[in-house]
């Protein structure tokens, strides 16, 4: 029958952690000085980036129409409408330009410039449908649609 007697053999010692303010300390450790300059800058740039984009706005979307393409971004990355039914996307967005004939389940509001320093091409924002939801979004040249 087996005795539970403590080993004569030697343990291995466990690695004691380090404290909390070895990592912190300025005097001889640059790399984590430099990783946390550089997560510090990254932290930082991402706010201001957010802070400084402009959000969608239904209202000066439809009456401000200079702004869209500032707008268009924000529309973009959350997928605003995605989702969404035809008589919600005309109460947020306005009413469409004319509709193509070779896609009548797509609307398209025209957006402007998206980028004045680097492109001149104008752009529309397309939103295409199935079953009265929009299933895609995305920006195209722009197309001179007559109403």
């Amino acid at each position: 029958m087996p005795i539970n007697k403590p080993s004569l053999e030697k343990q291995p010692k466990k690695k004691k952690a380090k404290p909390l303010t070895d990592y912190f300390d300025f005097r001889n450790n640059q790399v984590n000085q430099i990783g946390l300059i550089l997560f510090s800058a990254f932290v930082i740039s991402r706010i201001l980036i957010y802070q400084f984009n402009e959000r969608f706005d239904a209202q000066r979307w439809r009456t401000q129409h200079d702004t869209r393409a500032e707008m268009v971004d924000d529309v973009m990355d959350r997928e605003l409408f995605l989702g969404e039914s035809k008589a919600y996307v005309i109460k947020e967005l306005g009413k469409p330009i004319a509709a193509s004939t070779a896609n009548p389940d797509a609307f398209y509001y025209y957006i402007g410039l998206l980028d004045p320093f680097s492109a001149k091409e104008l752009s529309e924002l397309v939103l295409v449908f199935e079953n009265d939801k929009v299933v895609k979004i995305y920006l195209q040249p722009w197309h001179n649609r007559s109403p």
